[in-house]
């Protein structure tokens, strides 16, 4: 859900480009403020269910700063693409197919069972 946000968010921003209307910037903000970053909050509980043990710290740090540091190259980039093409089109196509690999890999590496916790086993 909060891929699909994000995805939303760069569309609107697409027909902004178009239309733009107060009504789709509250579109926008509300795609990207409530679904993307208002769901971005299970960042760690996402790994945590695939990568349990006592690696997971070292495998979380990596993944964070795989994720910030594409969140730094996100505007350099965006800034050179928008040199060459004079229009963030390309960039924010380029985001959206980003979200859907980023949601299609969490539902991918999810796990399909429901994990046994400590207490809780043979519990309905």
């Amino acid at each position: 859900m909060g891929s699909a946000g994000f995805a939303a968010c760069y569309l609107v921003l697409l027909l902004m480009a178009h239309a733009p209307t107060p009504t789709l910037l509250y579109l926008m903000v509300a795609s990207q403020g409530m679904l993307g970053y208002g769901l971005i909050v299970v960042i760690g509980a996402i790994p945590a269910e695939i990568f349990e043990g006592r690696h997971y710290g070292t495998i979380f740090g990596t993944l964070m700063l795989a994720a910030i540091a594409g969140g730094a190259m996100g505007p350099f980039v965006t800034g050179l693409l928008h040199d060459a093409t004079g229009s963030y089109a390309v960039a924010f196509w380029i985001a959206i197919g980003c979200s859907a690999l980023s949601g299609m890999a969490i539902w991918l590496a999810a796990p399909r069972e429901v994990r046994a916790v400590a207490g809780r086993v043979g519990r309905n």
